[in-house]
């Protein structure tokens, strides 16, 4: 049997892409930790089009950082908070 993920990352305060697979099959997810500019959106996962809370992924299952390089995920943050707007 395999233990439920509780919805947090590895290293939460610090913001950046995971992989995540849900009932929306495996995506890249932006996770906004500590360190991210708007203090009320930390803590708290984006996928484009909504923001979910640790809870709401707690069924999922984690598999670890997105590796990317940083002028693309620079790029894909700047998208996230584009789509925000």
């Amino acid at each position: 049997m395999v233990a439920l993920w509780n919805g947090w990352p590895d290293s939460p305060e610090r913001s950046d892409w995971h992989w995540i697979e849900d009932g929306d099959g495996l995506r890249p997810l932006l996770w906004r930790g500590q360190d991210w500019p708007e203090p009320a959106d930390r803590m708290s996962w984006r996928d484009g089009f909504a923001m979910l809370l640790p809870e709401d992924l707690r069924h999922g299952t984690y598999h670890g950082r997105l590796i990317m390089p940083p002028t693309v995920a620079a790029k894909f943050r700047l998208n996230v908070m584009l789509a925000v707007a």
